[in-house]
């Protein structure tokens, strides 16, 4: 994109482009260091002595300057029309200023009007250095003639100043012709080395009353580089709207908005500020502490961009070239062609953090922003945000195609009642419903008893690194469950997509195993809730519930591909998305007092035609690993087709009839707080008591120490095969290693019996019955009547 146009002579970036009506010609000029503690004056005054001196020679240009430079542009009908107006451009640009001359006139009305844009205070100086907007320090008086010649000696010269042309190939030549043929140009001052903030300024502090409405507060935060590409780059992922600044800032419980991100090129790198806003009603009583939680997270979130944020050599004439206007073009080109980069600081960020606070309306005479409260609160902030909150647990397996993260609360259903049954599902379940857009990365909910979250997974992307593929799939996770509200469509799905499943056989059996095993908390055994739990929450409801996940306990387990970098990527990218307060403990909420279950047989109607079913459930002890594993162990000697069960329910010897039950089987259900081994039979009406009282005696049998040596050796077998399946299964490891469980060790015949001997009680039966209701019996016959 640049031209050389000759020795002596500013640079020319050019953007060849046709179907314009006509070309555009702009000038860029660095003023950097030069009468630096006057601000922007310097660039204003260049830029109105030059668009004043050009007005008068009837070429008609539109001049702008701000802190660290002007700008000027033109618009050209024609290439023939360009060598006048690069020669008045030269022309009205190297003249020396002589007092009297008449542009002095529209330099002191610029620099008054500059004056009444003041800065909203000295503390947001290094922002307007920053982002090069043109706004006041105050009463800024004119300059002398003398102090604007001084300028412009300095500024306008090689080295400082750059040409730029947008339009057809023929306006391009024309422009590089013209600065060719005219004469050498002076050299410009050399510019001091730029200042850069130290990152370990104060936060400035300041009364933004009048900036902002009466009891709001703004947040700015800086970052310099010395890539300018990189500030651009990251000023577009960090203004977006579905990006992770929005989003974490939205999800607060004082939630902000992002105002304004703006990116600058300069000399020696480039510069972002964001603006974000807070808005009265948000901040409630504890002001200093909600802007601090915001202003912290908004600075880690903009370090973390600039960090990760890589951008092309060429960014520059792709800003340029994506203009609409031929001016706009031009100006961009031109301005690029002066930024540099900065040697020492390609990869580093300085990042600095301003606060305004406006007044509010019923404030004390005199009443001014709490700056002390909120350097301190920020302080404490900034601490809680680089200290972990989630746990982590970690794997690599090389040669994957995928790498998988499950974010989840370990508290699972334990704060769910009878009333909300199920929230917890519902939650989850729209979080995924809502992140599944994200092309070839899936997000699925994961429920369980012991864990309400997402599961999210995915390959990497063409040239996508290792760490790049990993922190996406954990942004993925991330933004799901802890950092975005939950939509009001995807709420009503998921919960539409629960309450269908709640209407099915299975699950109103579960549901009413659970209401009789877990009095209360029915999700304590089936943890996706029922349909009463699920239908009569609101969505505020909800909401409710996904906060109290967001603020409790969280775990993260990591699948990595490739290597251990991916974990460490994805871990911190899960991190940074949960918000936290100083001093906030994380925890379940208090286990109610244990929950009795009531044994004896309960009835589910079926409609007609449905196939009858029974469940028999003995409790288990809650949190007694060897009960829970001797049930397992138990359970898979029940089932397969040479199972207990099956031996149990075949026919009676010498009989050809068929067995009593055409399916059964057992499992585990409930763990940790209300366990269970549960024993399912679907059999016809007229077998179902016959199987039931069949499976009864099995248990009584069992409990006098029935179970043999191969009867467990069965049961290894079977679970065997069962952890084989699992191992297979990158999901199903993902979750082993969420939950962190090792292998048990086999239990031996003699514990299995003792399980069998102090547990399975007839009397602690629960049996849930699923069959068409019988039809009433006939009235009785009145013998008095003859009937």
């Amino acid at each position: 994109m640049a031209r050389s146009v000759g020795k002596g002579r500013p640079p020319l970036a050019v953007v060849v482009r046709d179907g314009d009506a006509g070309g555009g010609v702009a000038v860029a000029v660095s003023t950097e260091g030069i009468a630096a503690e006057r601000g922007a004056v310097a660039g204003v005054s260049l830029a109105a002595l030059v668009e004043a001196r050009l007005a008068a020679k009837g070429v008609p240009v539109e001049a702008v300057g701000g802190w660290g430079g002007w700008r000027l542009r033109a618009l050209v009908a024609a290439a023939a029309d360009v060598r006048g107006v690069v020669s008045a451009v030269r022309d009205a640009m190297l003249a020396p200023v002589a007092a009297g001359e008449p542009a002095l006139e529209a330099v002191h009305r610029k620099v008054d009007a500059l004056g009444r844009r003041p800065l909203a205070d000295r503390a947001l100086v290094e922002v307007a250095r920053c982002t090069g907007e043109p706004f006041g320090l105050g009463a800024d008086p004119g300059p002398t003639a003398a102090e604007l010649e001084a300028w412009r000696a300095a500024a306008h010269g090689t080295g400082r100043v750059a040409f730029g042309v947008a339009g057809s190939a023929a306006l391009v030549q024309a422009t590089g012709d013209a600065l060719a043929a005219g004469p050498a140009w002076p050299l410009a001052a050399a510019a001091p080395p730029s200042e850069w903030p130290s990152g370990e300024e104060p936060v400035g502090v300041y009364d933004a009353s009048g900036e902002i409405p009466p009891g709001a507060a703004r947040v700015v935060v800086t970052a310099w580089t010395g890539t300018p590409e990189r500030a651009v780059a990251a000023a577009s992922g960090l203004g977006d709207a579905r990006a992770a600044l929005a989003s974490r800032l939205a999800a607060l419980d004082a939630p902000a908005r992002i105002a304004s991100v703006v990116a600058t090129a300069h000399p020696e790198g480039g510069c972002v500020a964001a603006s974000i806003d807070m808005a009265a009603r948000d901040l409630g009583g504890d002001v200093p502490a909600r802007i601090a939680t915001a202003a912290a997270l908004a600075r880690q979130e903009v370090a973390v961009e600039m960090a990760d944020t890589s951008a092309s050599a060429d960014l520059g004439e792709r800003v340029a070239l994506h203009a609409t206007d031929p001016r706009d073009a031009a100006e961009r080109a031109a301005w690029w062609s002066l930024a540099g980069r900065s040697a020492g600081h390609e990869r580093d960020a300085h990042v600095a953090l301003f606060v305004g606070v406006a007044v509010a309306r019923d404030a004390a005479p005199g009443a001014a922003a709490p700056a002390a409260e909120i350097r301190a609160a920020i302080d404490r902030a900034t601490l809680a945000w680089h200290a972990p909150v989630v746990e982590a647990r970690v794997r690599t397996e090389h040669g994957q195609g995928e790498t998988w993260v499950l974010l989840a609360s370990p508290c699972g259903t334990l704060p769910e009642s009878a009333a909300d049954a199920g929230s917890g599902a519902a939650v989850a379940t729209a979080a995924a419903v809502e992140s599944n857009a994200a092309g070839d990365a899936r997000v699925e909910p994961f429920v369980a008893t012991d864990a309400v979250g997402v599961l999210a997974h995915g390959p990497a992307h063409p040239g996508e690194s290792p760490a790049a593929q990993a922190r996406r799939i954990g942004d993925l996770a991330a933004r799901a469950l802890a950092g975005e509200a939950l939509d009001p469509g995807a709420t009503t799905r998921a919960r539409t997509a629960l309450l269908g499943r709640a209407g099915g056989l299975d699950a109103r059996v579960l549901g009413a195993l659970g209401a009789a095993v877990s009095p209360g908390h029915p999700s304590w055994v089936d943890p996706l809730g029922t349909a009463m739990g699920i239908g009569s929450g609101s969505d505020e409801d909800l909401a409710l519930r996904a906060a109290a996940i967001r603020s409790g306990p969280l775990r993260v387990a990591v699948l990595a591909n490739a290597d251990p970098t991916q974990s460490d990527a994805a871990v911190r990218a899960v991190d940074r998305w949960v918000a936290r307060r100083p001093g906030e403990v994380r925890a379940c909420p208090v286990a109610p007092t244990p929950v009795v279950p009531r044994a004896g047989t309960y009835a589910v109607p079926l409609p007609p035609g449905a196939t009858p079913e029974a469940l028999l459930a003995v409790p288990l002890p809650p949190g007694d690993e060897d009960a829970r594993v001797a049930a397992t162990w138990t359970a898979a000697a029940l089932s397969g087709n040479d199972g207990l069960l099956a031996h149990a329910l075949g026919a009676p010897s010498g009989a050809t009839t068929s067995t009593l039950a055409s399916a059964s089987s057992a499992v585990v259900l409930g763990a940790p707080r209300a366990p269970v081994l549960a024993i399912r039979i679907t059999a016809d009406d007229a077998a179902l008591d016959a199987a039931v009282a069949q499976v009864r005696a099995l248990l009584d049998r069992l409990r006098q120490g029935a179970m043999r040596e191969e009867d467990r050796a069965r049961a290894a077998q079977s679970l065997a095969r069962s952890a084989l399946a699992a191992s297979l299964d990158p999901r199903a490891r993902t979750i082993d290693l969420w939950r962190g469980a090792a292998p048990s060790p086999a239990p031996s015949i003699e514990a299995l019996r003792a399980f069998a001997a102090s547990t399975l009680h007839d009397e602690a039966l629960v049996i849930v019955a699923a069959r068409v209701p019988r039809p009433p019996p006939p009235p009785p016959k009145d013998k008095k009547a003859g009937k």
